[in-house]
């Protein structure tokens, strides 16, 4: 019976090698004699460490067996061996052999895996490749898209950069893991592409940078038409000259106010009164007819009492995320980047459910939105490169979120996380 035991693990494609526990080979079928390029009369009845000593570019071959001997734990890996000509991948699996009262040795089992090995390479090598592309292609159009905006240019690289110091800070420290994926590259995807949406945004609405924003020059060209009028009548009605004139003063403290209030950061109630009172004033057209120096439209912009966009502009600005989501949505993300649209589209929804587009609460809102939502108001508050408002220092955009943490609305552990990394220091 025993024969016949020998004869099926002697024809087994798979090699076995039986290692006794002072390291001596006991037993070796073909398969792996040939795996390890010797013929079974050079191994049976010689150590691991002669043969180590004979070759020696495969010594993590042969480590790998001298610790399962001596440590007498199972292990189950693949590793490289040099032959004459190429380069083998051998899958090693050990178990204990045990006799009658005691265990004698190991059991080795050897198999070639190096075809998979090779084509997993090859796989892998041209999955990177794909990626890679997709990474030029993502950072090409991100930049189109930022240049679309000069008043945004450098938002989502600067996003990248905290991110990525941030995350490799996680990793240093033997946190990334508890709290997301080892592989960060689709996060940081996600964070170049979560204002992808802002391609179907209107650009005079996403670059509006004053209230009145082009229309300002309508605007103008009204009053000035308004006060040659004027003038105007002032030679054809002498008698009226003093009504005229006084007339003109107020187009021309309209002007003024209008001027100062277009690009004012914030306005004060006293202002807007003054907008309502000079948007009534007549203006005369250069066919005589007379029309309110500012329309209902231009008024309501210019009221706005901080930043340049009305309710219904702040709305369409606020659909990039709808976007985003609708555009992200018809490609195809996989396994580990399978979560990248929901992130990306996310990254305004609060944890108290007042955010936008579909106000989410906490519990449906992950770690990495969470984390994209923090960075993501962090440069808005500190861009070099926003003309209707002045970069605010750090320590103000923290008490700016710290307030917000308060409040329920960013996750105040991550903010602090972020902040104590120091990766949203400008270098």
């Amino acid at each position: 019976m025993e024969s016949i035991y020998e004869s099926i693990i002697h024809s087994m494609s798979e090699g076995v090698i039986v290692i006794l526990f002072d390291g001596r080979i006991d037993f070796c079928n073909q398969a792996a004699a040939s795996a390890i390029q010797r013929d079974t009369s050079q191994l049976v009845g010689r150590s691991i460490a002669e043969l180590m000593s004979e070759s020696e570019e495969n010594d993590v071959f042969f480590e790998l067996i001298l610790d399962a001997v001596y440590s007498k734990e199972k292990v189950s890996k693949t590793v490289p061996f040099f032959t004459d000509d190429d380069l083998k991948y051998l899958h090693v699996t050990t178990a204990l052999l045990t006799g009658t009262d005691k265990e004698k040795g190991l059991i080795i089992v050897i198999r070639d895996m190096t075809e998979e090995v090779k084509l997993f390479i090859s796989n892998k090598r041209l999955a990177n490749q794909v990626i890679n592309l997709m990474d030029s292609f993502v950072e090409v159009m991100v930049t189109e898209i930022e240049e679309r905006s000069t008043y945004n240019a450098n938002h989502t690289k600067s996003m990248v950069r905290y991110a990525t110091g941030y995350l490799e800070t996680l990793r240093r420290e033997g946190k990334l893991a508890d709290v997301t994926n080892e592989n960060i590259h689709p996060l940081l995807m996600s964070i170049w592409l979560h204002d992808i949406g802002k391609l179907l945004v209107p650009p005079e609405i996403l670059d509006k940078a004053t209230r009145l924003g082009d229309g300002l020059t309508e605007v103008l060209h009204r009053i000035e038409t308004a006060q040659l009028m004027l003038r105007l009548k002032m030679y054809q009605e002498p008698e009226k000259q003093s009504s005229h004139e006084a007339q003109l003063r107020r187009i021309d403290e309209a002007k003024e106010l209008i001027l100062s209030c277009n690009s004012a950061g914030f306005l004060e109630k006293s202002s807007i009164a003054k907008l309502r009172e000079a948007a009534g004033l007549t203006c005369l057209t250069s066919d005589g007819a007379c029309i309110p120096l500012l329309s209902d439209d231009e008024l309501e912009k210019l009221i706005v009492v901080r930043g340049t966009l009305t309710a219904g502009e702040r709305k369409v600005v606020e659909s990039h995320v709808s976007f985003t989501r609708e555009l992200l949505s018809k490609m195809e993300f996989r396994g580990e980047y399978k979560q990248v649209p929901k992130w990306a589209a996310g990254h305004h929804e609060l944890l108290d459910g007042s955010g936008y587009p579909d106000k989410l609460n906490a519990d449906s809102i992950p770690w990495e939105t969470r984390l994209l939502t923090i960075i993501d108001v962090y440069d808005a508050l500190t861009a070099e490169d926003r003309p209707y408002k002045p970069p605010l220092p750090p320590e103000k955009a923290f008490a700016i979120l710290r307030d917000m943490s308060a409040h329920g609305k960013v996750d105040g552990g991550i903010l602090e996380s972020f902040y104590q990394s120091g990766a949203w220091k400008r270098e």
